[in-house]
């Protein structure tokens, strides 16, 4: 193997006769050749400006030795490749020892000498190479451990928020609920000493409508960060290497709303879905494939032009049945020499210090995985589209999924929304609520007691010893994890104290992120509530407990 370019090579030579003749060696043989007999000189540029190869005059042994190991010492020393060139073959150990890369033998004519060269500057570039793609390869995979860390720190935040979140939502529901009906009494009096003008001539409204309507807005602001909360977390789900049947419109729609801080100043959404059938996949892993696509379509349009370019999300099947989704873009394109490495670890067509050049390997590797295929279309100037080819969900698998009293109802639930509230029951039931989070429990309470009866406790231990004692619930509300005793070990326990109300569990979770906790939910045939949810999800859940006796 060749050298692209002569290779130079520094040469320390030192002050006995053999030195004159090590330079004309070299000098014949290398056309670029620097020569100092300063060691300081020499240190300094082969730590600075790195030349592939210091040869070292080895004919002085004992300062040669010297000399290599302060190179060896210094930060980056390691990376130096030294030549050693002597005439005596006893000196070979002694270059080894002292951590010299290679060594030449001066001795002797002919052709030799040159060909040594040779090797050795090939060998000095292809390490230097190494050295740098090594290099590389670390720098990236630091940054993509941290990218990890701050995966990993946003799934505990978003799992912090959601206590929080829990309480403000369902009180506002509950709010929402009691003004509306103070509301709709007080209509028939809307002209008394209730009613204000606006002065700008629309319909005089009640002080009790205007309070309505502020909760509204503030109940779909807090709607917005729980969907921000629930997509964050489809990433960091129990059931990781879980596949099923997975409705590729409703992810793609989850990833726009995570990904909407990357497009709105950049592009509009256009939707193109065509009915499809559920893929069998991995939805959290199928979200980070769309999320990807959808940042770095977003990405490749510059900021400030929203109305003129677009990306558009569709949804289709192909003759053979798969389904296709499509990711385009309006954006700068790609290259036809980039594109044809795109889905290589690390390469990135992105300038330096944007992008790993992980992400569209990822998504490859994640796709292909699933049975299934992407590609790629691009031109300069022209934008670029992603197809994904997804295999679908057997129809029998896929009417599993959303069959009544399926499996799938242990999965986290959806917000009803307030007009999915049920009529109430006939026959108040006891519901047990244990929660380490006073408001959160207070907030349950708040919106159960209007039809069940609850007691609350912050502490599984004590919720166990009532059950000891002989107290019996229609329905359990339980946090999964608390300090004094968790939900998985208070659930252990009833099946030894009382099975029959281990039925009665419901779990309530921010997301479950510890080992343990995963691989309980995993083997737990429990129902399943993610917080927050509202106050129709949890009556619905509430009865569906009790109309499973």
């Amino acid at each position: 193997m060749g050298c692209a370019e002569p290779a130079a090579i520094l040469l320390l030579r030192g002050r006995a006769a053999a030195s004159e003749r090590f330079e004309a060696l070299i000098r014949r043989h290398v056309p670029d050749v620097g020569v100092t007999s300063d060691p300081a000189h020499a240190l300094e540029r082969c730590l600075g400006e790195a030349p592939p190869v210091l040869a070292v005059d080895w004919s002085e042994p004992t300062s040669a030795a010297a000399f290599c190991g302060r190179v060896r010492a210094q930060p980056g020393g390691d990376a130096v490749f030294v030549l050693a060139i002597t005439e005596r073959d006893g000196d070979i150990d002694g270059i080894l020892a002292a951590g010299a890369s290679d060594f030449l033998l001066a001795g002797g004519g002919g052709a030799g000498p040159r060909a040594r060269l040779s090797v050795v500057r090939e060998r000095a570039a292809r390490d230097a190479a190494s050295r740098q793609a090594l290099a590389q390869t670390q720098a990236r995979l630091i940054g993509a451990g941290r990218m990890a860390s701050v995966g990993t720190l946003a799934a505990g935040v978003a799992h912090e928020i959601n206590n929080p979140l829990a309480f403000v939502i369902t009180n506002v529901d509950a709010a929402i609920r009691r003004i509306g009906s103070l509301d709709r009494r007080n209509s028939a009096a809307r002209g008394g000493p209730w009613a204000r003008s606006h002065g700008d001539g629309r319909a005089p409204s009640s002080e009790l409508s205007d309070v309505l309507s502020l909760l509204e807005d503030a109940r779909e602001g807090a709607e917005r960060v729980r969907l921000i909360v629930r997509d964050l977390h489809s990433f960091s789900r129990a059931e990781e290497d879980r596949r099923g049947p997975v409705d590729p419109r409703r992810v793609l729609d989850a990833c726009v709303h995570m990904a909407m801080h990357e497009i709105r100043h950049r592009a509009r959404v256009v939707r193109s879905f065509q009915e499809v059938p559920p893929v069998q996949a991995n939805e959290p892993r199928l979200a980070q494939v769309f999320l990807n696509l959808i940042v770095n379509a977003a990405q490749a349009i510059p900021e400030g032009l929203a109305e003129q370019n677009e990306i558009e999300l569709s949804t289709r099947c192909d003759a053979e049945g798969s389904v296709v989704v499509e990711v385009r873009d309006t954006g700068a394109g790609i290259a036809p020499e980039s594109l044809a490495r795109i889905f290589e670890p690390f390469y990135t067509s992105k300038e330096a210090g944007e992008g790993l050049g992980l992400g569209l390997a990822i998504c490859h590797s994640i796709v292909t995985a699933l049975g299934g295929l992407i590609e790629a279309d691009s031109r300069p100037g022209k934008g670029s589209t992603f197809r994904l080819l997804l295999p679908a969900a057997a129809a029998s698998e896929a009417r599993a999924s959303a069959a009544p009293g399926s499996a799938a109802s242990r999965w986290p639930r959806e917000n009803g929304g307030l007009d999915a509230l049920a009529p109430e029951a006939a026959q108040r039931q006891r519901v047990l609520i244990i929660d380490d989070e006073p408001l959160l429990t207070r907030a349950i309470a708040g919106t159960l007691e209007p039809r069940h009866e609850t007691t609350a406790t912050a502490s599984a231990r004590d919720a166990l010893r009532r059950i000891r004692a002989g107290e019996r619930y229609d329905a359990i509300l339980c946090d999964l994890m608390m300090p004094d005793m968790t939900g998985m070990d208070f659930y252990t326990s009833l099946a030894e104290h009382a099975p029959e109300q281990q039925r009665r569990v419901v779990f309530l979770t921010g997301g479950a992120f510890t080992e343990r906790s995963k691989a309980f939910l995993q083997q737990v045939n429990a129902r399943l509530l993610l917080k927050p949810f509202d106050a129709a999800t949890l009556l619905s859940l509430v009865d569906e407990v009790v109309a499973a006796r």
